[in-house]
This record gives C-alpha cells, sequence and structure tokens, in this order.
C-alpha cells in the first residue's frame, strides 16, 4: 500500500499522468500551440518592464518626493489584465468577444482618474506631470516621445502637449496572437498649454491599440533618451 491505496493503482495513475503530460506536450509543440504559447510567453516576458528606483526630478518634484509617488502607483488595486481590459485574444471588455464601442473612451477615463487621483486635490502641474509618469511607469509602459503641437481651436492661443509612452500590446490580452504583429499600444498623456500665460493643465489620456488603422514605430517616434523624465520644455 502506498498512502492508502494499492502499488497497482499509484501505477496505473502515474502511467495516465504521463501520458496525459506527454499529450499536452505535444500538443504545445505543434505550430497552433507554439502559435498560441508565444503570445502568453510574451505577456509575462513583459512584466519583466516594471517601475523601478527611477532618480525623476520633475520641476518642483523632488528626487524623494517622486519616489513616493511612484510608491503609491504600484501599489493602487488595479490592474491591466484583467482591469483595464479582460479580452484574450485582443484587448476588450468583453473578455473572448470584441470590445463595446465604449471600451477606448472607458479606458482613457479609468487612466486619467487613476492620475488625478495619485496627484490628489489641486495639485502642481509638475505634481500631475509627475503622477501620470508614475501611473504610466507602475504599468511597465515606456516613456518615448514628448511632442507639442499648436491648438488655435481655443478662445486663446495655445497648445497641446503630448507624453506618449508604449506599452506591449499582449499586457492587454495574454493571449492575442495577432499581438505578434501589432506590437505596441500608446498611451499619450495630454496637457494643454496657455500661452500667454506659460499655464499648463492636465487634460485627457488617450490610448490607442495598434491594428488595421496603423501600427506605432517606438524606435522611429523616440525623441527622447531611454530611461528619461519627462519634463515640460
Amino acid at each position: 500500500m502506498v498512502g492508502g491505496r494499492s502499488r497497482s493503482t499509484v501505477i496505473t495513475t502515474i502511467g495516465n499522468a504521463l501520458g496525459t503530460n506527454r499529450k499536452i506536450a505535444i500538443g504545445l509543440l505543434s505550430p497552433v500551440g507554439l502559435l498560441f504559447a508565444l503570445p502568453v510567453l510574451l505577456w509575462a516576458f513583459s512584466f519583466t518592464e516594471r517601475f523601478g528606483l527611477e532618480k525623476c526630478s520633475i520641476g518642483s518634484i523632488s528626487g524623494a518626493e517622486y519616489q513616493n509617488i511612484l510608491s503609491r502607483a504600484g501599489a493602487q488595486s488595479w490592474t491591466v489584465w484583467p482591469g483595464l481590459s479582460n479580452g484574450v485574444f485582443w484587448p476588450s471588455d468583453r473578455g473572448f468577444r470584441g470590445p463595446t464601442e465604449s471600451f477606448n473612451s472607458n479606458l482613457n477615463d479609468r487612466l486619467l482618474s487613476h492620475i488625478r487621483e495619485l496627484a490628489g486635490s489641486d495639485p502642481s502641474v509638475n505634481r500631475q506631470l509627475a503622477s501620470a509618469h508614475a501611473v504610466m511607469r507602475s504599468m511597465g509602459a515606456e516613456y518615448v516621445q514628448t511632442l507639442e503641437v499648436l491648438d488655435m481651436r481655443r478662445d486663446r492661443a495655445g497648445s497641446r502637449v503630448r507624453f506618449t509612452y508604449y506599452l506591449p500590446q499582449v499586457r492587454f490580452a495574454p493571449v492575442c496572437v495577432l499581438c505578434l504583429i501589432w506590437s505596441y499600444t500608446t498611451l499619450d498623456v495630454i496637457f494643454s498649454h496657455e500661452l500667454a500665460t506659460d499655464r499648463y493643465e492636465l487634460q485627457e489620456v488617450n490610448v490607442l491599440h495598434a491594428g488595421l488603422k496603423g501600427s506605432p514605430d517606438k524606435n522611429r517616434a523616440r525623441n527622447v533618451p531611454w530611461g528619461s523624465c519627462p519634463e515640460f520644455r
């Protein structure tokens, strides 16, 4: 007897287990199995690009103060998956099915809300920017580009400043085979800039998943050094 079972029963159980595991292994090594296993591996590997002890000082926000903001961002309870997206094969808010029409706008609003919650009530613009950067880095997103574009549609002359981050799209859907082709999701943190008073204000977050309408090239888009911190120019 072994653990209350006969030796023959144990041998039979082990044999069945080995047979099952062999079938699983063969399935994973098949072309279709590899096709679906690779996104999962990339999803797991994407967590290695995480926030750490970044030495950032943003305007009036000292390095020590930024570290505190970054730690609080990392302690927030929400997640990219299955929080912001619970899609399996593509970014979505409906699991195995395609996203609803409000998925992207809800995603933008939720991220903006997380940033504002972290920044606190009546924050300075530097604290808003530091909080936005901390939220993006806590997700594992990489800061790649700053772009300021004139906005003459407003009552007074101004501009919009975009701080763009790149995050592997597979983070929103762990079995996203198409993410092998369309690699990145871009996240724009957008501030308004009133030129007459040189006043900045956090306005919105815009998340754009790569797809048929376009796939961003991180290396071509980069106009800031790797590992740098955002600032108003």
